[in-house]
């Protein structure tokens, strides 16, 4: 098969469930390879998984945890600094292990990742390209070490990425977030609901790739040994993928009774992600305006100057002319 692709994964904590196996066999099934990162010999990978050892790539006997706000206790945050690393030692694909691929072929680019904003940029990372030795992740992996586990979640996972974008200027490499994100968190509560799969399916039609948010299922507490409620997005894609869903199966009500909270967190994280964006991008402003001022004392120093020492007019108005642009500007 042409255009045949290997994407790397990683994984820590509990035996793999058919929910986290879904997205690494949409992959499978559509002839491409998948090698899963662990650190742990005795997690059970299915035969068509690539079995490699994390240790290769980031070898520690310290696996970071979150150590506050809701991701407490989740391993996402060593599960960032391993991407990185990954992508900077090898180059190629990183997903995340609850990405879907939808489409037979990859998008024929040396570096890859979506943008969720242009102003100010916000860029995702649940799906990465880049090549190996690339000095934007070794930035990454640099600022991971030195915050290792006092961040706040999420903040060396896309705030960190989406800096790093800015700073390397690579937004030119950028795809619509569509793209990788048909669907958003706030979607997860649908994904269990029969009545909301069509929808659904129809909203995924012309991405390349899905992501199924299992770490706000965790949040959540929408536990791994329960099945899907029969007919739902998540139930169709087991299916699709030959996956046995879990028995028994979670009622939608329940799923509506976990997810309750789910909204208004998601709403509050991304108004907080907002302001802090926003508090950014006034600093920048501040500061610019500072720079700026400086400037202008410096021209009116200058000017004071020269008139004390007797400037020619035709200089002084010219000076002043300048002056003037400067205040405009």
């Amino acid at each position: 098969m042409a255009g045949v692709e290997t994407v790397r994964c990683f994984w820590h904590g509990s035996a793999l469930s058919p929910y986290q196996l879904v997205g690494m066999r949409s992959f499978v099934d559509r002839g491409h390879r998948v090698e899963l990162f662990t650190y742990d010999p005795a997690i059970a990978v299915p035969d068509w998984i690539v079995r490699r050892d994390a240790n290769e790539i980031w070898p520690t006997d310290r696996i970071l945890r979150y150590q506050k706000d809701l991701g407490r206790g989740s391993f996402a945050l060593h599960a960032n600094l391993f991407r990185y690393a990954m992508l900077h030692q090898l180059g190629g694909w990183w997903v995340d292990h609850d990405v879907v691929l939808l489409r037979p072929e990859f998008p024929a680019q040396d570096i890859f990742f979506s943008l969720e904003i242009r102003d100010p940029l916000t860029a995702t990372f649940s799906v990465l390209k880049f090549p190996p030795g690339h000095p934007a992740m070794a930035e990454c992996v640099e600022r991971c070490v030195a915050l290792g586990e006092s961040p706040h979640y999420g903040e060396t996972g896309a705030e960190l990425f989406s800096k790093v974008v800015v700073s390397h200027r690579l937004a030119r490499h950028a795809v619509a977030m569509e793209t990788t994100y048909p669907l958003s968190a706030l979607d997860v509560p649908a994904m269990f609901d029969p009545a909301k799969s069509a929808e659904l399916h129809k909203r995924c039609a012309s991405a390349t790739f899905l992501h199924l948010f299992n770490e706000t299922w965790r949040r959540a507490g929408i536990p791994n040994y329960l099945g899907p409620p029969a007919g739902s997005f998540i139930d169709d894609l087991l299916r699709q993928y030959g996956l046995e869903a879990p028995h028994p199966r979670m009622e939608v009500e329940h799923v509506r009774r976990w997810t309750a909270y789910l909204t208004l967190h998601e709403e509050f994280e991304a108004g907080q992600r907002a302001y802090r964006l926003a508090n950014n991008k006034l600093k920048e402003r501040v500061a610019a305006l500072e720079r700026e001022n400086a400037s202008l004392r410096g021209i009116g120093a200058t000017l004071n100057n020269a008139l004390r020492k007797g400037m020619d007019a035709s200089l002084l108005r010219r000076s002043l002319r300048l002056f003037s642009r400067a205040i405009r500007r």
